[in-house]
């Protein structure tokens, strides 16, 4: 018991120190919706960045969590993991400098000087991204998750030390804004996981470890690959398609709904993935950490979704971008989804089942790419329908899949999640009978609803879910349960 204790409470401390840096973010990136004068300079900077973070992804190679994953690595993993990422990262910049052109001629951009311009200095920052994640991997093998969570604040501070003066003081250097921001923010991130990791490498290659790491690392970064660009489809199709204004209404929807997400879902997979790797082999352990995990996921993203879907039409007035009203409903539906299914990822992982992860990846990629190309001629609300729709059946399958892992039934998942829905459903209820007693601004009137809805929520949680609060919070005090 003592040790289970101890393993919840470094994984919801671990959650609540990585998860901090969101919120910085999500802040600055609101400002630069806000505050550019062309919508457009967003767009074009969302759907680069979603090429480049792309290959980021290729150039880390999977091979920082294979270190994390396979339990028995020395010095030797870790430098030959160093210089491999380096040098593939370095190569990636190099096709990208050289093929910038062809890049910004395949998205159809409607300014392909702009955008080549755009590649090209974000591609730099592709080198930094590939050997982070070996720092990465030592705190994460550690469970020293301050260290990373202090890390994630200090590459977000970066970014918004760089955006937020620019933004204020020279609004018409456009795309270039964030763009410099996330070069800031890559570097940061490197400096700071550096410093934390106090580890060095050695100029130390050896093909045979490489080789131990390949088959977990390669069919990760397959399936995170995919998954990458699961999650990224619809941008893929509305750029070229529909452009920069519609890329940037519909990013500005994704950055409050599905951006948080997928930021703690690389929380959690930081944290839960090391964390369940370490008891993989206990499946009673492994189903009542997910369980735990899945519901306290829901009520604390539920609640903020609920609150997007009935104050929509007040916070696109405040910034100005009413024309996204459908779009962010639909999203903020699809994550809630999406938010119930988060963990599958992790059990994949920390079970050695990377290859089901590739699979599916596959299967989703398959089922979207038709979805998408036969949606967007009609428009960014028919995108984000197939979105929602997607999400739906992706929940039902792949939750089936994570079940068999640990030997969990439907009936027990969907039971664990009876409070949390309770929860999500009266807040629903009230803020919607309150919204039209609301007076003022939008802006006065999204700060009422905060504070309503704040205190609605800890009520609605003292009545129908205080054991799973008064269990998280035994959790984050390094306390056991009591037993039943």
């Amino acid at each position: 018991m003592a040790a289970e204790s101890s393993l919840a409470t470094r994984a919801v401390r671990g959650f609540l120190w990585n998860g901090s840096a969101s919120f910085i973010q999500l802040g600055t990136l609101l400002l630069l919706y806000w505050l550019l004068p062309d919508t457009g300079d967003m767009g074009v900077f969302e759907f680069a960045r979603i090429l480049i973070m792309f290959l980021a992804l290729v150039g880390n190679l999977g091979l920082s969590q294979a270190l994390v994953q396979r339990r028995d690595v020395g010095g030797d993993h870790f430098h030959t993991v160093f210089w491999t990422n380096l040098v593939w990262g370095l190569c990636l910049t190099a096709l990208v400098f050289v093929g910038a052109p062809f890049f910004a001629a395949l998205s159809r951009s409607e300014e392909p000087e702009e955008f080549t311009h755009v590649l090209r200095v974000l591609c730099l920052l592709l080198p930094l991204a590939s050997i982070s994640g070996v720092f990465r991997a030592r705190l994460q093998r550690d469970l020293d998750f301050a260290a990373l969570a202090l890390s994630e604040v200090v590459s977000v501070l970066s970014f918004g030390v760089i955006v937020v003066p620019l933004v204020l003081v020279a609004p018409n250097l456009g795309v270039m804004i964030p763009v410099t921001g996330a070069l800031f923010r890559e570097l940061g991130l490197l400096v700071s996981l550096c410093r934390s990791a106090r580890w060095r490498p050695r100029f130390r290659f050896c093909f045979p470890a490489l080789r131990q790491l390949l088959r977990f690392a390669l069919n990760f970064t397959g399936s995170q690959a995919i998954a990458y660009i699961n999650t990224n489809i619809a941008s893929l199709f509305i750029f070229p398609v529909l452009g920069p204004v519609s890329q940037a209404y519909y990013s500005l929807a994704v950055t409050v709904t599905l951006t948080p997400l997928v930021r703690l879902s690389t929380t959690i997979n930081r944290v839960s993935f090391p964390t369940f790797s370490t008891i993989q082999d206990d499946t009673s352990l492994l189903r009542r950490g997910y369980l735990h995990s899945v519901q306290g996921l829901v009520l604390l993203m539920g609640p903020p979704l609920a609150g997007i879907f009935v104050f929509a039409p007040d916070f696109l007035a405040f910034m100005d971008k009413s024309p996204a009203l459908t779009v962010l409903r639909l999203l903020a539906v699809a994550t809630l989804l999406k938010v119930a299914g988060t963990m599958v990822g992790s059990m994949f992982m920390a079970r050695g089942r990377t290859d089901w992860s590739f699979y599916w990846s596959i299967f989703s990629l398959i089922l979207l790419s038709p979805s998408m190309y036969f949606a967007a001629p009609y428009g960014v609300e028919e995108v984000t329908v197939v979105i929602a729709a997607s999400s739906l059946l992706f929940l039902i399958l792949s939750q089936a899949l994570a079940n068999r892992l640990i030997s969990l039934s439907f009936s027990s998942y969907l039971a664990a999640l009876i409070r949390p829905a309770l929860v999500i459903l009266v807040l629903f209820a009230a803020l919607s009978a309150l919204r039209p007693l609301l007076p003022g601004s939008p802006l006065f009137v999204l700060l009422q609803a905060a504070l309503l809805g704040s205190i609605i929520y800890i009520l609605t949680l003292r009545l129908l879910a205080w054991r799973l609060c008064q269990e998280y919070w035994r959790s984050l005090r390094g306390q056991s349960s009591p037993p039943s």
